[in-house]
C-alpha cells in the first residue's frame, strides 16, 4: 500500500494538537520573592540597629541618675568611710545644671585643698576617691610613657605610682584602686597575688604605689568610698569584703568589666 493510501485510509482526519497557552493567561501575577526577602531582611536590620542605638541612648540618663544617687549614698552598713563628693564639690555625678563631681580636666588638682567651708571642713580624701581628674585619652601601660594629662590607666598591678588624677578616672569607670605606701614586700606580694588573678577573671582593680600618704599605710577605694588602714591591719578578708561591696557599685558608664 502505498503512502497517500495509508493516510487516505486514516480518514483524513484533521490531527488533534494541544493549543498552546499565550504567555501569562490562566496563572496569576508572579510573586518576586528573592528582592521581598531580601528587603525585609534589610529592613529587619535597620530596626535593630535603630533599637540598639536607642537603648544605649537611653540608660545613659539612667545610669547618670544611679550614679549620683550611689555618690550621694552614705551607706554606713558599707566597708569603708563614705567620703561626700557632693557637699565637697556643689554638686553631683553628671550634674547639667551645676557642679560636677567628676569633671575632666587639663591641669594639676590640689585634692588635699579640696574642702568645704564647715568648721571643721569636709575634705576629699588622701589619696582621693573622686572629683576633677584627667581624661585626655587612655594612658599607656608604663607610668614612665604617659602623656599629659592621660586617663584612665589601664587594669593591673603597678610599681610605678600614678598621678592621682589618672587613677581616680579608674574610679570612674566603676573599678577600685588599691594604694600602698609600704615596704613589706611579703604583703605587696600577697596583694599584687590577689589582684592579678582578678584582673585576669576580667575585674576591673588597679594597684599602685602611692608615696602621697602616711608611711606603712594601704588604702582601698572606690568613687566616694575608702578603707585606709596602717599595714598592721592588712588582712587579705579585709580588701576581698571591700572590693566585693564597691567593685562596680558606682557604675555610670556601664563599661565592660561591670
Amino acid at each position: 500500500m502505498s503512502r497517500a493510501v495509508r493516510r487516505a485510509s486514516r480518514g483524513g482526519a484533521r490531527s488533534r494538537r494541544t493549543p498552546v497557552r499565550p504567555h501569562g493567561v490562566g496563572r496569576g501575577p508572579r510573586i518576586p520573592w528573592v528582592p521581598l526577602v531580601v528587603l525585609v531582611g534589610i529592613i529587619g536590620v535597620v530596626g535593630i540597629i535603630a533599637y540598639l542605638i536607642w537603648q544605649q541612648s537611653k540608660p545613659a540618663t539612667q545610669h547618670f541618675e544611679m550614679a549620683a544617687r550611689i555618690e550621694a549614698d552614705p551607706a554606713p552598713d558599707l566597708p569603708g568611710e563614705y567620703v561626700d563628693l557632693p557637699k565637697i564639690y556643689s554638686g553631683s555625678y553628671g550634674s547639667r545644671e551645676g557642679n560636677n563631681t567628676a569633671q575632666h580636666v587639663s591641669r594639676e588638682v590640689d585634692y588635699a585643698r579640696d574642702c568645704t567651708d564647715d568648721d571643721p571642713p569636709i575634705c576629699n580624701s588622701n589619696p582621693p576617691v573622686g572629683g576633677p581628674h584627667w581624661g585626655a585619652g587612655a594612658c599607656p601601660p608604663d607610668p614612665e610613657d604617659a602623656t599629659a594629662f592621660c586617663g584612665p590607666a589601664p587594669w593591673g598591678i603597678y610599681r610605678k605610682p600614678w598621678p592621682a588624677g589618672v587613677l581616680i578616672h579608674n574610679l570612674e569607670h566603676g573599678g577600685v584602686v588599691i594604694w600602698y605606701n609600704i615596704t613589706d614586700q611579703q604583703i605587696i606580694e600577697e596583694l599584687e597575688d590577689n589582684i592579678t588573678g582578678k584582673v585576669k577573671d576580667g575585674k576591673i582593680l588597679a594597684m599602685a604605689p602611692y608615696p602621697d600618704m602616711e608611711q606603712d599605710t594601704i588604702a582601698l577605694t572606690g568613687w566616694g568610698r575608702i578603707d585606709k588602714f596602717p599595714v598592721s591591719e592588712y588582712t587579705k578578708d579585709r580588701v576581698e569584703d571591700f572590693i566585693d561591696a564597691h567593685l562596680c557599685r558606682f557604675n555610670p558608664e556601664s563599661l565592660p568589666g561591670c
